[in-house]
């Protein structure tokens, strides 16, 4: 099956790059054949990542390539099982582009209000553009240490706007940081817990991602 999956948000350091590395692995693993599309070429951060990840010998390796525009990265949908676009920071224009074509959006977003009022407004003016309100799912991400309270309030204003909103969230933690720094994703840490916490949050994207599709 060609199915896509699309990690948006408007604003950056929200953790999209962060679950779209750790997704491709996943489905990697599972004998799926992955092309990630990084459209950030300035950053170049999954890009960089899939680099160091080969130098390092690293199984599975991870296709990434960098794109400038969403119509070229939507072609390698026709030649992969699944495309993940990790969607660039600020780019408005960019945004609909992939959301019409993927069977999943996922927004991940912060605790604070700086980070969630714009996400919420994201996901809105997908749905007033004629996005199915099912196919987006939120991602509480980048949880500081004793945030629990704050990733929970963050969770019910999400289901309070009547989004999907994946249950747990992923903090911040240091071990994460250094598995990507040499190509490993944040669910390949030395840390079995942590790894848990990271692979119960891509289960449910997995889920949600293979029943949309199913559903076309």
């Amino acid at each position: 099956m060609n199915m896509i999956i699309s990690f948006l948000n408007q604003k950056g350091g929200s953790g999209k790059t962060t679950l779209a590395r750790a997704l491709a692995v996943e489905f990697l693993n599972n004998d799926w054949s992955v092309h990630v599309g990084d459209m950030d070429v300035s950053q170049k951060t999954a890009f960089n990542w899939a680099g160091r990840r080969a130098e390092a010998g690293i199984k599975p390796e991870v296709e990434v390539a960098l794109y400038r525009e969403p119509k070229a990265a939507l072609k390698a949908a026709a030649t992969n099982d699944l495309l993940i676009i990790d969607g660039k920071a600020f780019a408005d224009t960019h945004v609909y582009d992939f959301a019409k074509q993927s069977d999943l959006i996922v927004i991940p977003v912060g605790v604070s209000a700086d980070d969630l009022e714009p996400s919420l407004n994201l996901a809105m003016e997908l749905i007033n553009k004629g996005i199915n309100k099912d196919s987006i799912l939120f991602v509480v991400s980048k949880v500081p240490k004793n945030g629990d309270k704050e990733a929970m309030a963050t969770r019910s204003s999400i289901e309070n706007w009547t989004f999907n909103v994946v249950q747990g969230w992923i903090p911040i933690q240091t071990s994460y940081s250094q598995a990507m720094d040499i190509g490993k994703t944040i669910h390949e840490t030395k840390f079995k817990e942590l790894n848990t916490t990271v692979d119960r949050i891509i289960q449910q994207i997995v889920d949600k991602a293979l029943l949309l599709n199913s559903n076309k």
